[in-house]
């Protein structure tokens, strides 16, 4: 691959990797949320995100994670905090063991007899379809 061939496809890996989040607090910081409201509580809320993102994003095999084919291991991770009436999801992108970006969190709040969810997303160019796939799996849709 010559000079001419290299460039755009290194303009367009710095473009999808410009909007990742190196810590869970960089998303916190991130202006563009979206939300939506469940009738289900927000520990159910999370046994679906943490069950179906953990399935979905198997740990790291010889040949990759198939949900991940292109590369890097998806993992999920989250915490219940019921002392506090919240719980938190996190998708990370890593690669053997290191998390490397944190690209979309969800924040399942108590709301009244259900729950709220905030996703925030670090890449806007994903941010469309990784918060759909979240919110599917808030609804109880375990597809992958």
């Amino acid at each position: 691959m010559g000079i001419k061939a290299a460039l755009p496809a290194a303009a367009i890996a710095v473009l999808m990797a410009g909007g990742c989040a190196m810590s869970p607090e960089g998303l916190d910081s991130r202006d563009v949320a979206d939300s939506r409201s469940f009738s289900e509580s927000y520990e159910e809320i999370y046994r679906r995100l943490i069950e179906t993102g953990k399935s979905c994003n198997p740990p790291l095999r010889v040949f990759g994670n198939p949900a991940n084919p292109g590369g890097g291991q998806i993992e999920a991770e989250g915490e219940l905090h019921r002392d506090r009436g919240f719980a938190e999801f996190r998708l990370v992108a890593g690669s053997y063991g290191v998390r490397m970006n944190y690209f979309a969190s969800a924040r399942i709040e108590k709301s009244g007899s259900g729950s709220r969810v905030t996703i925030k997303v670090s890449n806007p160019l994903g941010a469309g379809p990784l918060s759909s796939r979240i919110y599917r799996w808030a609804s109880g849709d375990s597809s992958c």
